[in-house]
């Protein structure tokens, strides 16, 4: 989904703390919402593993659920409904990476998985826009979860490429991970940047892109994916390179709240 949506989540209201020994509600609510998720990642850790029964599966599956789901699963902040259904994304992201790993492009098997993820992340967005007022979900948190999944589906997809069209098509995906590095040592590409609806439409096309650029009708047809694969880069790093533009020329008003160009459109 847009990284909008789940921008404009609003804050919830101050924890309640627990009296005596017992556990509040609200930490207990906090607990229980958390075995969900962690059973839809279980359930696709599983069916990685079973279609793809190797050591090196299971460890990229469990190292790609680290990564997108990792910090989310412990923070402090609420658990929302929006956040449920990116982790079924994330657990769709796992089953996809076993379904391509040691083939040639993408079966029609992996396009389909990957298709209902890339539904989904519309699905999300509709789901943190109408709760935002009531559900404590909506929070900062859940967006920089769901732009973590965003960032490593795109990384997939790229990766994905790379045997069929050559290395230059992992450039989407690392795109996102030069950014945050380059915002260690760049505190000005850390301020919130303002609305584009240009960012949210190069945003919500690279799945589509690189996902057509592996399937069955490129691989027929190699000019059709080496095209949607350029396009998916030139697009992506246009909108980059027009939003690190308009960081630099506000760098002097500081840092803020960290936002990544492309990866979470605003």
């Amino acid at each position: 989904m847009s990284g909008s949506a789940r921008s404009e989540r609003v804050p919830p209201g101050p924890a309640q703390s627990p009296v005596g020994p017992a556990q509040s509600p609200v930490r207990t609510a906090r607990t229980r919402t958390r075995m969900l998720p962690l059973g839809i990642l279980t359930l696709a850790l599983v069916t990685a593993a079973v279609l793809r029964p190797t050591p090196l599966m299971v460890g990229l599956a469990v190292l790609l659920a680290a990564i997108g789901a990792g910090r989310s699963l412990v923070r402090s902040e609420p658990w929302g409904r929006a956040d449920d259904i990116t982790t079924v994304r994330l657990g769709l992201l796992l089953i996809f990476t076993a379904l391509i790993v040691g083939g040639t492009g993408f079966g029609w098997a992996a396009v389909a998985v990957a298709a209902l993820g890339l539904t989904l992340d519309a699905v999300d967005g509709k789901v943190a826009r109408n709760a935002r007022s009531s559900d404590p979900g909506c929070t900062d948190a859940g967006a920089a979860y769901d732009e973590s999944v965003d960032a490593l589906v795109v990384l997939v997809l790229s990766l994905g490429l790379v045997p069929l069209w050559g290395w230059w098509c992992a450039l989407p995906g690392l795109l996102f991970y030069g950014f945050r590095g380059v915002t260690l040592l760049r505190p000005a590409w850390r301020r919130a940047l303002p609305p584009s609806r240009a960012r949210k439409v190069v945003a919500a096309s690279q799945g589509v892109l690189l996902l057509t650029a592996g399937s069955p009708p490129a691989l027929a047809f190699p000019i059709l994916g080496v095209l949607c694969t350029g396009a998916a880069l030139l697009a992506l790093g246009w909108s980059f390179g027009r939003d690190i533009v308009w960081l630099e020329r506000h760098r002097a008003e500081g840092p803020g709240t960290l936002s990544v160009p492309g990866a979470r459109p605003s």
